[in-house]
């Protein structure tokens, strides 16, 4: 591994020394300003400018450093004085560090080092002019989790515990007397664990979850109040009294050993910071009920695995989790919309196909080649699960046909039924299913071209008294009686084979690649997510026009359906017939 380049490298000593010496000659940045060399803890010698920045009648002396790989990287601004002193100091670091790493747009140019550093001292003044003049205890609440420190070499805590607005009970699971993780679901830390044999909890404790707003009832807030018993003993007594008599309760089924609490703090933004405490040298009643015992607080470090905080971090929708999704078709496309559709948010998944993966599928699917000889959606399912957490799949290695006459009402208890099959006739057959059952979901079919001609996704509703007219017999008919059918919105001539095969008979293969399979993903799982959060009321037809380079080079023509498609992604509701034979009563 190669060491981080050397100040030499980056800016030598002479001018790294003047970009200082000129800061110091900018009174309005700085004053009484003067640099000298000092050895760092690495035994190189460095530049550092001492000055005073004067502020609301607060004097601050400042120390400046440019660390190694300026101008590459920030100035360092740490803050050694406060005169008049002030007790509680947001946003400066235990070393004195100013936190100027909030100021994320700040974008450095490394040709104007003198830029990048009076700026940083412009943005300096203005964080110190908000410590001293703005609400600080505001500022220590919204940050609460940054100052929140739990013992010096202690790991942090798994914690699978919902933010809620009420108190309520939650497990504190133990190896021995070690903390392994606090969950509202014993089994959540065991399913949810990277390591394939995860140390398994040998006792479970009664905790408790306790939501406090100390800003309501403190304007002088500050992290360390909630590390003693006094102060936090108050904020918790100024619960709701509903919350308080619910939350006696709780405490009174925590034993005396049951010590670890929850504190959903929150935030001046509304939302719910949540910290980790454990009583130590408790004897009797909880310390925290009313007429409860002392004890020594010991500050927990949480690491935060709840779907409330996971999910919005990779923009996943916590709205999905109680959505139903029901996808046939596990293959190229198959994998890739299931992915979307797990990331996405969506809580279940009943994934549906009889193949198993082979040696060649390894190049255009999700699982690659770790899963070849065993079923699709058995692959499918454990890789989905391996990578996300709160995501229920139920596996069948079925024909969605042999499935759904195995159990007829499966349909009834989803909220959207997909099919990356590849082959009309079963989705023909689907289609049908879904217009003659009343309570069926709607159901979205999705199919590529071949070479990367384009790809399209239709949904149709199914029967209701305010269905809109739509479905996938609409799409094809039938040129001449008993012929084969043709799609009306095919890109590519009907009466072709497109298929291609290696080994003879049997082993034909639609000659798409990766890229293709993910973008007609991308488009079906966008339409997918309209309909599961109610923004899609219509049976439109959504059509990605791909490049037809490939295509034509091959000797193959496009439908004038093609020529036709004005953008690359188009969306129309003119394909419905007034004769389909499916939709029109």
């Amino acid at each position: 591994m190669n060491p981080l380049p050397s100040t030499s490298d980056v800016l030598p000593s002479a001018s790294r020394r003047a970009l200082l010496e000129r800061l110091g000659q900018s009174q309005e940045l700085i004053d009484q300003a003067e640099v000298r060399t000092s050895m760092w803890t690495d035994g190189v010698e460095r530049e550092i400018l001492w000055g005073h920045i004067r502020l609301e009648g607060y004097v601050a002396r400042v120390r400046v450093e440019l660390p190694p790989v300026f101008p590459l990287c920030l100035p360092q601004v740490f803050i050694e004085t406060l005169t008049p002193p002030v007790k509680y100091r947001p946003h400066i670091l235990v070393n004195g560090r100013l936190c100027l790493e909030a100021e994320s747009d700040l974008f450095l140019d490394a040709r104007d080092p003198w830029g990048i550093l009076s700026e940083t001292l412009w943005r300096a003044r203005r964080l110190l002019q908000e410590i001293l003049t703005g609400d600080r205890a505001a500022a220590f609440a919204q940050e609460l989790v940054s100052y929140w420190k739990g013992g010096l070499f202690a790991p942090a805590v798994p914690c699978f515990v919902a933010a809620g607005e009420r108190p309520h009970l939650t497990k504190a699971l133990y190896q021995d007397e070690s903390l392994l993780a606090v969950a509202d679901n014993s089994l959540d830390p065991i399913r949810f664990s990277p390591e394939r044999a995860p140390v398994l909890p040998s006792v479970q404790r009664n905790a408790v979850y306790i939501p406090i707003d100390p800003l309501a009832v403190d304007r002088d807030f500050h992290p360390t109040k909630l590390a003693r018993l006094d102060t936090l003993r108050g904020y918790v007594r100024a619960l709701p009294e509903r919350d308080r008599r619910a939350l006696n309760k709780l405490l009174g089924r925590c034993g005396k050993h049951s010590s670890v609490v929850i504190l959903g703090v929150r935030r001046p933004e509304g939302e719910r910071a949540l910290i980790g405490i454990q009583f130590h040298d408790t004897r009797g009643r909880h310390p925290l009920a009313p007429d409860g015992d002392d004890g020594r607080i010991e500050q927990l470090k949480l690491q935060r695995r709840d779907a409330a905080f996971l999910a919005p971090r990779g923009g996943a929708n916590l709205d999905l989790r109680g959505r139903k999704v029901m996808l046939a078709g596990c293959g190229a496309v198959g994998g890739h919309l299931a992915l979307a559709l797990a990331r996405a948010g969506v809580g279940e998944l009943t994934l549906v196909d009889p193949d198993r993966f082979a040696w060649e599928n390894t190049y255009r699917h999700v699982c690659g080649r770790a899963w070849v000889a065993q079923p699709k959606v058995t692959g499918l399912a454990n890789e989905l699960e391996r990578l996300l957490p709160y995501i229920t799949v139920h596996p069948y290695e079925r024909h969605i046909e042999t499935l759904l006459r195995e159990k007829p009402r499966l349909l009834d208890s989803q909220d959207l039924v997909i099919t990356a099959l590849g082959n009309p006739t079963f989705e023909l057959d689907l289609n049908q299913r879904l217009w003659n059952t009343p309570r069926s979901p709607p159901g979205l079919f999705c199919w590529l071209e071949p070479l990367g001609l384009g790809g399209h996704a239709l949904l149709t509703r199914g029967r209701g008294t305010d269905t809109p007219r739509g479905c996938l017999e609409c799409l094809y008919d039938a040129p001449v009686r008993g012929a084969a059918l043709r799609n009306l919105a095919a890109f590519a001539t009907p009466g072709v084979t497109y298929t291609r095969d290696t080994l003879g008979c049997g082993s034909q293969y639609m000659p798409f690649g990766d890229l293709d399979a993910q973008h007609l993903a991308w488009l079906t799982a966008r339409l997918a997510l309209r309909v599961l959060r109610g923004e899609e009321r219509g049976a439109p037809l959504v059509s990605w026009k791909g490049d037809a380079s490939a295509f034509l080079q091959a000797g193959f023509e496009v439908t004038p359906w093609y020529e036709a498609q004005t953008r690359d992604v188009q969306e129309t509701h003119a394909y419905v017939r007034s004769d389909c034979r499916i939709c029109r009563t």
